[in-house]
């Protein structure tokens, strides 16, 4: 299985940790492209078509979470196909390629009166504590 990445430092560093992860846990497919993965008495199902996991982590960080790991290494497939190419060191990189102007002191701001206008209430609902 190959896990040599092009991805960030950050990055690279969390796509190893979710391979060793994945090392205890087993799976069953589905169709091509479904999968239940078994970790312990907890089951997830992953899709790669669409780059989901029931965990959450898979759609959210775009990197194979430890459950899509899980499937990658049981089809064999490659995962860098399966991280978002943003994370790549170039890309990463090219984010800091154009000069990011200071903000000008508070006191200088030019703020549109109708935005001066606008009440913002705090969301509705419990806090949690």
């Amino acid at each position: 299985m190959e896990t040599s990445t092009q991805l960030g430092e950050k990055y690279d560093k969390l796509f190893r940790e979710n391979l060793i992860a994945s090392e205890q846990m087993t799976v069953s497919s589905a169709t091509e492209q479904l999968y239940t993965v078994f970790e312990g008495v907890r089951r997830n199902i992953v899709c790669l078509e669409e780059g989901t996991c029931s965990c959450g982590k898979f759609q959210m960080d775009e990197l194979p979470c430890p459950h899509a790991w899980a499937v990658l290494k049981n089809q064999q497939l490659k995962p860098r196909q399966y991280c978002s190419f943003y994370y790549k060191k170039d890309k990463l990189l090219r984010t800091y390629e154009f000069p990011v102007n200071l903000m000008l002191d508070e006191s200088l701001w030019v703020i549109p009166i109708e935005v001066m206008e606008d009440v913002v209430l705090p969301p509705k609902g419990r806090r949690n504590a």
